[in-house]
């Protein structure tokens, strides 16, 4: 589906009114439980209120009564103790949200100053790095706004979501700061060389070999235009052309330029390879939808050892799950929600935004911890496919809220 007719969609389809199920003897709310439905930012406008919150309802409170108590009654109250205490969602997303918008500008005045004879970049690319790596750390709705792309060049988007999540990747691989900026330059700048193809990459129709061939040597073209950043360290300037030119290298040697194989990548080139497969499966292009995020996850696990490392497919998941940001979901409940934050440690038990009712009508939006709330728990993914068929409007409204807009 392409973007202008998502917005002909949203022009024509007024919002319906949601559904309410009913719900027995609601509780309070806590305030880390207020529905929150994360929005598209608008230059210089203050962000619209949260919609009012949502009940608690009776099973949630009495799991949550379960849980209490002055000493660890089982493992998982022991690994709860040491969970680190996070901010209140909203607190968490507008934070994220402007971390994310520098991210995305910087991502665009970097591609086009590579094209200019020579420009000064490095330092804020590393400044914007360390930014990112310290956000990261302490608020993973960061990661939640990789679901975006850009309309009017999927390549800025593209850059900017590759390096959050290979940010996201390092620190759960346990690298050190030095080797994360050094990772976040090198996934700033691994698909600059693209910029000289860009009547190829945004060709509506599937590349055939001859262009795929042609295409291919913008890892080439890459290396070459570090040269024109004036600033760059020349102490990793070695380190950098080498990684750059690998990230579309693969550990069976199926990629390329060279076609090197899993001993002969450096680590951090296997780090970006693979987030930058991840970012593009689970993004639209001119000539496909976008895959399942979850599908793509597990597609990646099976390429385990011949696409990627082991190492590079372990820190995929430690930072996005096996339920990534932007996931459909059923819950145990049955009603369909969205997955909007990853728990650290808790592959399974992710925060999520629940949309729709067990008949997939909508309902008011409502938040739901399932870390904290154990009777509920995920089910199963849902195919787009399946709320295409099932609720249509929806499926417009989730596919025209992934395209960054800046009115």
């Amino acid at each position: 589906m392409r973007f202008s007719e998502l917005r002909k969609i949203k022009q024509e389809a007024p919002r319906p009114e949601p559904v309410n199920p009913a719900r027995s003897a609601p509780a309070p709310v806590r305030e880390k439980e207020k529905a929150v439905e994360p929005s598209l930012p608008e230059k210089q406008t203050p962000p619209p209120e949260p919609p009012a919150p949502a009940p608690v309802r009776p099973e949630i409170q009495e799991s949550a009564k379960q849980s209490t108590g002055s000493t660890p009654k089982s493992r998982r109250e022991a690994r709860a103790l040491s969970r680190p205490t996070e901010a209140p969602f909203r607190e968490q997303d507008l934070k994220a949200r402007e971390v994310y918008s520098r991210i995305l500008d910087l991502s665009g005045s970097f591609l086009k100053a590579i094209d200019q004879p020579y420009t000064e970049k490095y330092e804020a690319i590393m400044a914007a790095c360390g930014l990112v790596i310290e956000t990261l750390r302490t608020n993973g709705v960061l990661l939640n706004y990789t679901v975006y792309s850009t309309a009017e060049d999927y390549l800025r988007g593209h850059t900017a979501n590759t390096t959050i999540m290979s940010l996201a990747m390092g620190l759960e691989a346990g690298f050190g700061d030095s080797e994360l900026r050094l990772l976040g330059f090198c996934a700033m700048a691994h698909d600059i060389g693209m910029t000289e193809y860009a009547s190829l990459y945004n060709r509506p129709d599937r590349l055939g070999k001859n262009e795929f061939a042609e295409m291919s040597l913008h890892a080439e073209a890459g290396v070459a235009k570090l040269g024109r950043i004036v600033d760059l360290d020349y102490k990793i300037k070695d380190r950098a052309s080498h990684i750059v030119l690998q990230t579309h290298e693969r550990a069976d040697g199926s990629g390329y330029p060279d076609r090197l194989s899993d001993e002969e990548l450096d680590p951090l080139a296997q780090i970006i390879s693979i987030a930058d497969a991840y970012e593009a499966m689970t993004h639209p292009r001119a000539w496909r939808n976008a895959v399942n995020a979850p599908d793509a996850i597990k597609e990646l696990v099976e390429k385990e050892g011949r696409g990627f490392n082991a190492k590079a497919v372990k820190a995929l998941i430690s930072a996005v799950s096996i339920y990534p940001p932007g996931s459909l979901v059923q819950l145990s409940s049955k009603e369909i929600a969205r997955v909007i934050r990853v728990s650290r440690g808790f592959l399974s038990k992710p925060l999520v935004e629940i949309l729709l009712d067990p008949a997939f009508n909508q309902i008011n939006p409502q938040l739901l911890d399932l870390f904290e709330h154990p009777l509920t728990s995920i089910d199963r993914t849902v195919n787009f496919s399946e709320l295409e068929r099932r609720n249509p409007k929806c499926a417009a409204r989730l596919e025209m809220s992934r395209w960054w807009v800046e009115w």
